[in-house]
């Protein structure tokens, strides 16, 4: 069954998560085939089981994040292009002004999975990137985080350089 869910992810982030996928298939499970093999043959029962269960469970988060990165390939909408250079988009660089910390900052707009897979960044989903996403320079957006409520100025977009 296929899900219906699409995963915005900008080339880069797709590459990456591509990569992960590639290395988890052709290099984790030799790694876990190994280790089973050394553990089992120390002729103590408990250790083998020991063993077993850790070998096991690492398997099955390695089967886990494999279907999952799969299901996020298959079902990805990657963004090559600006659609609307004068909108924000994911793949773009934003430079806001806080007007409560009273500095500028920059915000690169990514999908969720290129986030949760370690790119820095701000998540398309997140109360952040939901309140950045569509608006152009000069919009003043407000934005509940953790500490309250941020206001910024949005100052400049750009695409994250290198194509990321």
């Amino acid at each position: 069954m296929q899900s219906e869910e699409r995963f915005v992810l900008t080339r880069a982030g797709y590459e990456q998560l591509k990569h992960e996928l590639d290395t988890l298939e052709a290099e984790h499970r030799e790694q876990l085939a190994e280790y089973s093999d050394v553990n089992y043959s120390a002729n103590d029962p408990a250790k083998e089981e020991a063993a077993y269960f850790e070998t096991r469970v690492t398997k099955e988060h390695t089967d886990e994040r494999i279907g999952h990165l799969k299901l996020v390939l298959e079902n990805a909408e990657v963004v090559d292009d600006d659609p609307n250079p004068d909108t924000i988009d994911p793949g773009d660089r934003v430079t806001v002004w806080d007007f409560t910390e009273k500095r500028s900052v920059q915000f690169d707009l990514l999908g969720s999975e290129e986030v949760i897979a370690g790119r820095s960044g701000v998540s398309l989903e997140s109360p952040v990137g939901k309140a950045l996403h569509g608006k152009k320079v000069g919009d003043v957006v407000e934005v509940e985080v953790p500490d309250g409520k941020a206001r910024y100025a949005i100052r400049k977009i750009e695409r994250i350089p290198g194509g990321e």
